[in-house]
Order: structure tokens, then C-alpha cells, then sequence
């Protein structure tokens, strides 16, 4: 069971998602934006920079490596 899925039990039995997040060490805004479904602002970035790096090893023909393709980034 993940933090966050013990915190929506706790709610559910009408426990303090306040206590429950102070006990597992979560903020609540950070539960809440879980809860919400939306991805995150780093899950963005990350998948915008996965299409990149796919972009540059597809331009090059699938010989760049990792190195290159962070050179091309830069």
C-alpha cells in the first residue's frame, strides 16, 4: 500500500488527512495534487524531454548514444 492510498483510507474512515500527513511525512498539497489525477509540473518536463531525446536518436538513425544526444540537447 502507497502513502498516499493510506492517507485516502484514512479519510474515508473519517480520520484527519492533516494527522495522516504529518504521520507519513507527505504535505497535503502534495496529497491533494496526487489525488487530482493531473501530472505534475517535473512529470511534464520529464515526458517533454523523453520526446526530445526521441527526436534526436530517431534524426540519428539510432547511432547517438547518450553523449551526443546530451550535447545536442545543450
Amino acid at each position: 500500500m502507497t502513502v498516499h492510498l493510506f492517507i485516502e483510507a484514512e479519510k474515508r474512515a473519517g480520520h484527519s488527512v492533516k494527522r495522516a500527513c504529518e504521520l507519513m511525512k507527505v504535505s497535503r498539497t502534495a496529497f491533494y495534487a496526487r489525488r487530482s489525477g493531473l501530472p505534475g509540473p517535473r512529470a511534464m518536463r520529464d515526458a517533454e524531454l523523453t520526446q526530445q531525446i526521441t527526436e534526436i536518436h530517431a534524426q540519428s538513425r539510432g547511432i547517438y548514444g547518450s553523449p551526443r544526444v546530451r550535447a545536442v540537447l545543450s
